[in-house]
């Protein structure tokens, strides 16, 4: 959401007096147009099929893995053979 807000705000118009159509900026409404058609787009279709990221492993092999990268002198070094 912040990505998307300060994009919006970073390409508004610095000054307003004087826009006329030859200069005017059209970048928020593309923005504003490719926005309106993916919200379209997921509402209409993509929410019906869309279930997200596929966990790879279960939860325990998970949680191995996150303690195993968590314990202390187990890293290893790039490049070094693994065993």
């Amino acid at each position: 959401m912040w990505i998307a807000s300060i994009s919006i705000l970073f390409i508004l118009p610095q000054a307003a007096p004087g826009n006329t159509l030859a200069t005017f900026n059209y970048a928020p409404v593309a923005v504003a147009v490719v926005l309106i058609f993916a919200g379209g787009y997921w509402f209409l279709s993509a929410k019906n099929w869309f279930k997200g990221p596929k966990v790879q492993g279960s939860a325990e092999e998970l949680a191995r893995i996150e303690a195993d990268l968590e314990a202390p002198g187990t890293a290893v070094p790039a490049g070094a053979p693994t065993q």
